[in-house]
């Protein structure tokens, strides 16, 4: 069981900072690189559950807001 974790956790994290590095590349200003990217890549690539927890964070609060219900006509505003 453990191991089946450590290779999900491990090919996560490759996969995540493979694909952080490349949006970091492909969205810099070429310019002014960003001064340490690799290693923020592989930062990213080590907390990459706690990103797909933000995700999914983010998605339930833009379901939610496109949720929310219409106040009907008989429900008053008491300020």
């Amino acid at each position: 069981m453990v191991d089946t974790l450590l290779v999900i956790y491990f090919g996560g994290r490759v996969l995540a900072t493979i694909g952080v590095y490349a949006a970091g590349r492909r969205f810099t200003d070429r310019l002014a690189p960003a001064p340490h990217q690799f290693w923020m890549s592989l930062l990213a690539g080590a907390v990459w559950p706690l990103l797909i927890v933000g995700l999914v964070e983010l998605s339930s609060v833009v379901v939610l807001t496109k949720a929310q219900s219409k106040p009907r006509p008989d429900v008053g505003i008491f300020a």
